[in-house]
Formats: C-alpha cells, structure tokens, sequence
C-alpha cells in the first residue's frame, strides 16, 4: 500500500469519478483505475462498485475512506507543525554565558555571526558553569562558553577552543605591588587569598587552593566567595587577592588590576560547546566561524 494509492482512492471517492480524479491529481485514468485495482487487490476486498455512469464506494470502502480521510489529513497537520518547528529552531540560538568573563571572550564571535545570519535570533542564558553544562546536556541550550578550568566534559560533547590564557593575580588599585609587571609568590606570603566556587558540585575551590599550595601559598588565610561580583568587592575593599585570567584586564573594573604572576603557570582555555548530535545548520555555522574567529 502507497501513499500514491491512498491518494487515487480518496479523491476518486470524494469526487466519484476516475475522470476528476484523474485530472485533479494530474495523471491518466487508466493511471488511477490500475492503482486502485493493485489497491484492491491487497486490501483484499472490493472498496468501489464501478458502472459506465457511476462509481460508488461499497459498504468497506465507506469505512476504508473514512480512516484514510482521517488518517491523510493527520498527516498533514503533522508535516505543517514539523515544518513550522523546524522553522523556529532554524531562527533561535540559545547560548550559555556564565559570566563576564565568557562575554568578553564570546562578543567577537556573537558580533561577526550575528553580521552573516542576521536572521537568527541570539539568545543568552547565565548562571554557573556546571548548571549550563547541565542544560546542555538536556537539550535546553543549543550552545555554551565556557572557562574550561573546573570543567569535566561528559562524553557526546563537541568544543572548539576560542582562546588560550592563563592565570595573574587580581589585586585592587591601592595595593603596594599593583604598579609591578610580575609579582612572584614570595611576596604575597602572608596576603588574603579569594577561594571563588559558583556551583556546589564544582570542584574550583579545590583547585584554587592546589594551585596556590603549588605557588608555595597554602599557608595564607583564605577567605570564600560565591561569584566573581564578591570577589570583585572583596577585592576592591582590599580584603584579599584573587586570581583572573590574563584576558580580564580589558574588562576590569577601574579600581582593580591584574598582575602577572612570576611562577607556576596555570594555563587554561575558553571553549565553545555543543551536544555531538546537534545536527542543525546554525549550530555547525557557529563552530565553523569560531574556528575562522
């Protein structure tokens, strides 16, 4: 059974006649008289009584036509929503941004994308890393920036670096040692050290500290903050010091500075990300820009 079939029968039925049938859907009698037949044939019972004048729909083909009516026009409306849902997944990109770190690094990319597919409607969300990875992962965000340090990425993810950097010290404007070029560990011994951990299941905090511990600073008195808006206030009061990546100093609030840090590197990249399975084309025409960007 074809859909070609069922189409011949329902408007042979609808119009009782092989002849309109035939030119309303464009092809030969003979066409349609020999698909109904093959129709028939395996339905296995006779669905129109035919005599030189008149063609009547039998008692099962009543009922054969009511549930294919139905069933046709089920079709329809399913293929007009499909569309209509490709349609408005085709105009929305939906990005994860944590922070003002990731907008920074992501600006370029969004600017120069927005300039060839002006009709696709950019779409950011915020909140901490982890959760945006979570809403990745679900299906809830098509794309997502991200500060790889404190990230695990699961399996059927794909990322494409945007930038390389790595840590320096934050400091507020006041501070004895931010006029410095590099200023080493030694002479931060004894200095206030920010621990910032957005999410509950990050392990940033742990990290922090393994790395202030490699600097030969896991003595200093720490002090924990929830996002980089506390850190940015503690700092500035001049509570303590931070970290930030190197890039931050074309974003940073004016009472503070970054300073390079005179040993242990720790390096780390932006990345964008997507689910490997996302196969629409706007998604794939992000990656692609940002390899060129």
């Amino acid at each position: 059974m074809t859909g070609q079939q069922l189409l011949y029968f329902i408007n042979v039925a609808r119009l009782h006649s092989f002849t309109k049938a035939a030119r309303a859907c464009f092809v030969s009698q003979t066409a349609i008289s020999r698909q109904i037949s093959a129709l028939e044939a395996e339905v296995g019972v006779t669905l129109l009584e035919r005599d030189t004048a008149h063609v009547q729909l039998t008692l099962a083909g009543e009922h054969f036509y009511q549930r294919m009516d139905l069933l046709t026009k089920q079709i329809e409306q399913a293929v007009l929503e499909t569309q209509a849902i490709a349609r408005e997944q085709a105009a929305h990109l939906t990005l994860g941004i944590p922070s003002i770190m990731e907008q920074h690094i992501a600006a370029p990319l969004l600017r120069r994308y927005h300039e060839l597919y002006p009709e696709v409607q950019l779409n950011a969300v915020s909140g901490s890393r982890q959760e945006l990875l979570r809403q990745l992962v679900d299906g809830s965000i098509d794309l997502l920036v991200a500060l790889d340090f404190d990230l695990s990425i699961p399996e059927g993810l794909d990322t494409q670096v945007l930038q390389r950097d790595h840590a320096t010290w934050l400091l507020p404007r006041f501070h004895p040692l931010s006029g410095q070029e590099k200023i080493t560990p030694q002479q931060l011994q004894g200095e206030t050290l920010i621990l910032t951990q957005e999410d509950h299941q990050s392990n940033s905090e742990e990290l922090l500290r393994q790395y202030y511990a490699q600097l030969g600073l896991k003595n200093n008195p720490t002090l924990h903050t929830k996002n980089l808006h506390e850190l940015f206030m503690l700092t500035s009061a001049g509570v303590g010091i931070g970290l930030l990546p190197s890039a931050s100093s074309e974003w940073l609030r004016p009472d503070l500075c970054n300073v390079e840090i005179d040993g242990a590197q720790w390096q780390f990249q932006f990345l964008l990300i997507s689910r490997r399975e996302q196969s629409r084309a706007n998604v794939r025409a992000m990656f692609q820009l940002a390899e060129e960007v």
